[in-house]
C-alpha cells in the first residue's frame, strides 16, 4: 500500500520527468579514427577502406555497431569490414574467425567474437565465436540468424550491424574490448585500417596486426535499457518521497 500511495502522490513534474526518461534512449558512444591513415602504396578502395568512426549503442537485448568509412561502398564494394571483440576467456594467440593475420593481445583477454561483413551483393555478415580452442559459426545473414545489417552509401558510407547481446555472451554491466578493421577480399589480407589506431596499421597486405598492447584498443560497457533506468529513477524518487513525508 505504501508504494502505491507514494507513486500516486508524485507531482506532475516528476511524472513528466519519468516519462521523458523512459522514452529517451541513451546516446551512442562514438569512437573515431584519423582519416588518410592507410600506408602509402596500399589501395584504400577509393576511401572505402579508410575507417572514420563507429557508434556503439545497446538496448535491453541487442547491441548495434554503426561503422562510417570515407568512401562510397556502392561504387567500390570489394572491401571487407570486421569487428573483433574480447569479452574474456580466450587465448591471445587464437587469431580471429576468418583466419586473417589480426589478433588481440593478452591484456584484453583475447578475441572471443568476430563479426565479419561484406558490402557486395547487397551486403552480408557472419558472427563467429571462439570456444573450446576453435572458432565456430554462431550466426550468419545467409542463415537468417545473424541479426541485421544495413548499408547507407554516399560520399561517406555507413555499415550498421545489429546483433543480440546473448550471441556475444554479454549482459548489462559487462565491459568488453573491441576494435574494427577494414581489409581486402583475399583470405590472407590483414587490417589495412584499424579503427582504434590513428596511425598506419600495416605496411603490406599480409602483415599481422594486434589490437592492444603497443597498439590502441577501445572498450564499451553495456548500459541498462532506458526503461530500466527510468524504473531505477522512479524507485529512488519514490523512496525519497516516503522519507520526506515521515520527516
Amino acid at each position: 500500500m505504501q508504494s502505491r500511495f507514494a507513486v500516486a502522490t508524485l507531482s506532475g513534474a516528476t511524472l513528466s520527468l519519468f516519462a521523458a526518461t523512459a522514452i529517451a534512449a541513451p546516446a551512442p558512444d562514438i569512437y573515431t579514427d584519423a582519416a588518410f591513415d592507410i600506408a602509402e602504396g596500399l589501395t584504400n578502395g577509393e576511401g572505402t577502406l579508410d575507417l572514420l568512426s563507429m557508434e556503439v549503442s545497446n538496448t535491453a537485448t541487442d547491441i548495434q555497431f554503426a561503422l562510417t568509412v570515407r568512401g562510397n561502398i556502392s561504387s567500390t564494394d570489394w572491401g571487407k569490414f570486421m569487428i573483433g571483440i574480447a569479452a574474456g576467456g580466450a587465448s591471445a594467440s587464437n587469431g580471429n574467425g576468418w583466419g586473417r593475420p589480426i589478433n588481440m593481445d593478452s591484456a584484453s583477454g583475447g578475441m572471443t567474437t568476430w563479426l565479419g561483413s561484406w558490402v557486395d551483393g547487397g551486403g552480408g555478415a557472419e558472427n563467429r565465436t571462439y570456444s573450446s580452442g576453435s572458432w565456430g559459426l554462431t550466426g550468419a545473414t545467409y542463415n537468417g540468424n545473424f541479426g541485421t545489417i544495413s548499408l547507407a552509401s554516399g560520399t561517406q558510407s555507413t555499415l550498421t550491424l545489429t546483433v543480440s547481446l546473448a550471441s556475444l555472451g554479454l549482459g548489462v554491466g559487462d565491459t568488453f574490448y573491441f576494435d574494427a578493421y577494414s581489409s581486402g577480399g583475399g583470405g590472407s589480407d590483414g587490417a589495412i585500417d584499424a579503427l582504434a589506431n590513428p596511425n598506419v596499421s600495416v605496411s603490406n597486405w599480409g602483415d599481422s596486426y594486434t589490437s592492444g598492447g603497443s597498439n590502441p584498443i577501445f572498450s564499451y560497457t553495456v548500459v541498462p535499457a532506458p526503461g530500466a533506468i527510468a524504473l531505477i529513477s522512479l524507485v529512488g524518487l519514490t523512496a525519497g518521497r516516503r522519507r520526506s513525508r515521515k520527516a
